[in-house]
């Protein structure tokens, strides 16, 4: 047999100190390979578990899962699969999805366990190269760490997460498949360039190569960089965060605003980032960090600042206050628990249209209009409040053509955070309104003709 570079790989030996080693498994070349170099180990061998989640998009799921299941056969390894309506979600949906069934699923009864994924250095490079056309800052081009885990570290179910071949480039794995003749699905979707990140892979880094062939190495060596700076700028904001902070030895987390604005601006926001992105283990584009900066520097009216952030991996939500007191003449800020969360792609609720209901994020009320709001004649239809779930479209009354809700949020302004907090009203299978902000054209209300308007009022403005 024809050696390659991959026959002698060496995993890390802390892999030895797990009870049950997932791989996550979807029947691609990359994660194939992985599967493949795991079971050549012999002291992993009585340990691993494959892991599939069908997503139900490609007419070929289902042929995709059963080859799964076969080959897992033939190599003797536990093969778990678990089923999910992807479609219509985002590229980045569909990762937290994945997580939450490898984390709820397979991991939630054991004990010891680790998941490894077959990202390889070429999707390093393209992540990297995805960010930075993105605008990312400093910590977006770290890329993909090597190892992680999944939701927050104070996660009781938490996974551990494992990136073993970030240093193996793409060539190899497809030397390594032909060498050992591995057989592997193809993704269709993977050739879509209107996928960005297919666009990149397909179109753009070839044509970048003709010129700079190596540019690959050289956004990698960016990444190593990126890395070493980030330690530096985490060690400094690590001593700010000890002047600053005055909760010492508790959970919940209050820093001192008078000392924060003492901070330079450099420092204050690179400590702001820190807390929020790192110790708190929230989502924070730098965008939004900037205005809670200039907020928590400017604002006169503290107890008025009040920001939400998503966990990483997760659908609920923290908020970003300011206490202020009698003896307190500047304030602490501080983070609280959100348990109104967002409204995930599974919610799902009956309504009559007449009466107001409570949902996690909110309260819906309604009144009776004329010429306005949801026509009355479809009250005696089903009706439903759902959450979003990505690609819906709406034509708003008046206007001459639908869109989809990302374009209309945008062109509205509404925060980013807000957006899967609204809830969407569904007659039937069509959508109806969204909030109160949209009555699709079909269902609204005739001149001269009764409707029903809503009101939606989101908690975290009570």
């Amino acid at each position: 047999m024809k050696m390659g570079p991959l026959e002698d790989f060496a995993f890390d030996s802390v892999l030895d100190k797990f009870d049950r080693i997932g791989v996550a498994y979807s029947g691609g070349l990359d994660s194939t390979v992985l599967l493949h170099l795991l079971t050549q180990k012999k002291e992993f061998k009585d340990k691993i578990d494959a892991i599939h989640v069908n997503h139900s998009i490609s007419r070929d799921s289902d042929k995709w899962e059963e080859f799964c299941r076969e080959n897992a056969k033939q190599l003797d390894v536990d093969f778990f699969s678990y089923k999910v309506d992807g479609k219509n979600l985002s590229e980045a949906d569909l990762r937290i999805l994945r997580y939450q069934k490898f984390k709820e699923e397979w991991a939630r009864y054991l004990n010891n366990n680790i998941l490894l994924t077959a990202h390889h250095a070429d999707d390093q490079a393209e992540t990297i190269f995805f960010r930075f056309m993105r605008g990312t800052g400093l910590n977006g081009l770290k890329g993909i760490p090597a190892w992680g885990y999944t939701g927050r570290s104070d996660d009781d179910h938490k996974v551990i997460l494992h990136r073993p071949l970030l240093n193996v480039h793409k060539k190899e794995l497809y030397e390594y498949a032909r060498n050992n003749k591995l057989k592997w699905v193809e993704d269709e979707s993977n050739k879509d360039i209107n996928i960005s990140r297919n666009f990149i892979r397909n179109k753009l880094l070839p044509i970048i190569k003709e010129e700079w062939p190596y540019v690959e190495k050289s956004i990698l060596h960016l990444s190593s960089d990126a890395i070493r700076s980030n330690k530096i700028l985490q060690s400094v904001a690590r001593e700010d965060m000890e002047k600053i902070r005055c909760d010492k030895g508790s959970e919940l987390k209050y820093f001192n605003l008078r000392k924060f604005r003492a901070l330079s601006a450099e420092r204050a926001q690179n400590l702001l980032y820190y807390i929020i992105n790192v110790e708190c283990g929230l989502v924070g584009n730098s965008s939004y960090l900037k205005e809670v900066y200039r907020t928590l520097i400017h604002s006169n009216n503290l107890d008025k600042i009040d920001f939400p952030f998503r966990l990483k991996d997760d659908l609920s939500l923290m908020r970003l206050k300011v206490w202020t007191g009698p003896d307190l003449t500047d304030g602490d800020i501080f983070f609280i628990n959100d348990t109104a969360g967002i409204l995930d792609y599974f919610y799902d609720l009956t309504w009559d249209l007449n009466s107001k209901v409570e949902i996690p994020t909110g309260f819906l009320d309604v009144e009776e209009v004329k010429g306005e709001g949801i026509d009355k004649i479809y009250l005696d239809q089903q009706i439903y409040i759902k959450g979003r779930v990505g690609g819906e479209r709406c034509k708003p009354f008046g206007r001459h053509k639908s869109q989809k809700l990302k374009k209309l949020f945008q062109e509205y302004e509404i925060p980013v955070w807000q957006r899967n907090r609204l809830p969407l009203i569904y007659i039937g299978e069509k959508l109806a309104a969204v909030g109160d902000l949209w009555v699709c054209d079909e269902f609204h209300t005739k001149p001269n003709k009764q409707g029903i308007s809503i009101n939606w009022t989101d908690n975290l403005t009570i």
